[in-house]
């Protein structure tokens, strides 16, 4: 009875491996192998994202009350001898993890209609660069030099540190009640009265300054 049992074992065996042929076997274990590869990618994929750490990025502009953008608008409507200093800071906050270099560029002045446009504000709207067109260093030496007022321009920093940190940029136009030039105080003062007189609601002096902010190196 035992011998008989075992015989059909063998047959049974003997009658599987007759109708399973090569090729199942190979389709079978390339199969398992391409699963094994897919999960391994997986696993790879997800435990890199899982190491991998994006910086956050994050700087914001205020002057002192309210939120502004990166472009600046100083908008100054009387200037005359002896007026009291005007100064407008910009504060940028970098909320960041990474260090940030800031600076600047005047994009545009404007002093009692006469109106300046820079290098670097013609580049900013995408307009070509015309011959006798100022850079905005240039400008800045102008503004600072050639009138009886001064318009200054000043950085606390060119770096502002990671998580919280600060920099203030200060635009400020003083006009001394004796700048030491009395032909100039008298000739600027008769144009800015004129100037008003003729143009009341508008600026003597208006000012564009677009400030850029961009991630140190680490």
């Amino acid at each position: 009875m035992i011998e008989e049992t075992n015989k059909k074992k063998k047959s049974l065996i003997s009658l599987i491996l007759k109708r399973i042929k090569i090729s199942h076997i190979l389709i079978l274990i390339i199969l398992l192998a391409g699963n094994s590869y897919a999960w391994f990618i997986y696993v790879n994929n997800v435990s890199n994202s899982v190491d991998v750490h994006v910086r956050a990025w994050r700087i914001d502009f205020d002057d002192g009350n309210t939120p502004v953008t990166e472009v600046v608008d100083v908008v100054v409507n009387n200037v005359y001898p002896g007026m009291t200093t005007y100064e407008k800071p910009i504060n940028a906050h970098n909320y960041s993890d990474v260090s940030a270099n800031v600076s600047y560029a005047i994009l545009e002045a404007s002093i009692m209609g006469e109106t300046y446009v820079t290098e670097e504000g013609r580049t900013d709207v995408g307009d070509e660069i015309q011959e006798g067109d100022l850079t905005s260093a240039e400008l800045q030496e102008m503004l600072e030099s050639e009138f009886p007022f001064t318009i200054s321009f000043t950085m606390s920093s060119d770096t502002i540190a990671p998580e919280n940190g600060v920099a203030t940029y200060t635009v400020s136009i003083a006009w001394p009640y004796e700048s030491g030039d009395d032909e100039a105080d008298t000739l600027w003062g008769t144009k800015a009265y004129d100037f008003k007189q003729t143009n009341p609601d508008d600026a003597c002096i208006s000012l564009k300054v677009k400030i850029y902010i961009t991630q140190a190196s680490s």
